[in-house]
């Protein structure tokens, strides 16, 4: 064999192994991102289920996820883009979820998912992003403690506006202790969420939420 016949073999054999290995690569990394969707779309699914009313608690991920609408003026919700939020509607029962962003946290933001009823009564909470002192402000997820529950059944009318607040600051919410910042920040994005449902001209069960 000459030295150009094996210079061209061996090329030949690294371009095959190149195409063979970026082949590889891009088969991976397409059936992880098809896994890390599925395990996403599974946790968001989790998360808006546990704020629905007890009603709506068998609602699948399908049905979630072709209920949304555009939130208007998604900027009161402390969103600096536009979002979704989600409206379900069955046997004239009707729920809508919020997501809301507070960036007061001790450690910035916190991401929550708020739940109202068709009386504006709050279904439930959740908080589902922060970055909150491990053992201090991660009270506020619902596996660390059931402060986060505190919240269900409640809408503008149960309380002043004064006692949404925690006791520190004189309202009827239970703060953590040395670490007042964390619940403070949860509870005014919780009201904030029943003032923007109040207020805001939101889809009725007779409209077709957007998809």
């Amino acid at each position: 064999m000459t030295p150009m016949s094996a210079m061209r073999r061996g090329a030949f054999t690294l371009g095959v192994f190149a195409l063979i290995t970026a082949g590889s690569v891009a088969v991976t990394r397409a059936l992880t991102a098809e896994r890390i969707t599925q395990h996403q779309q599974a946790y968001q699914h989790r998360q808006l289920q546990a704020v629905l009313p007890q009603a709506f608690v068998d609602t699948s991920i399908d049905q979630l996820l072709e209920s949304t609408f555009d939130l208007p003026d998604a900027d009161a919700l402390g969103h600096r883009k536009p979002a979704i939020g989600w409206q379900i509607s069955r046997d004239n029962h009707r729920a809508i979820i919020l997501p809301v962003i507070t960036r007061q946290g001790y450690s910035g933001e916190i991401d929550l998912l708020v739940g109202i009823d068709e009386q504006q009564r709050i279904s439930g909470v959740r908080v589902t992003y922060h970055q909150e002192t491990p053992g201090l402000g991660d009270k506020i997820e619902r596996q660390r403690s059931d402060w986060i529950t505190r919240f269900n059944g409640l809408s503008l009318d149960e309380l002043p506006a004064s006692a949404w607040a925690v006791k520190k600051d004189g309202g009827q919410f239970d703060g953590f202790t040395g670490a007042t910042i964390t619940p403070r920040a949860v509870v005014q994005a919780v009201y904030t969420a029943l003032q923007y449902v109040a207020e805001m001209p939101l889809p009725t069960s007779a409209e077709e939420p957007s998809q």
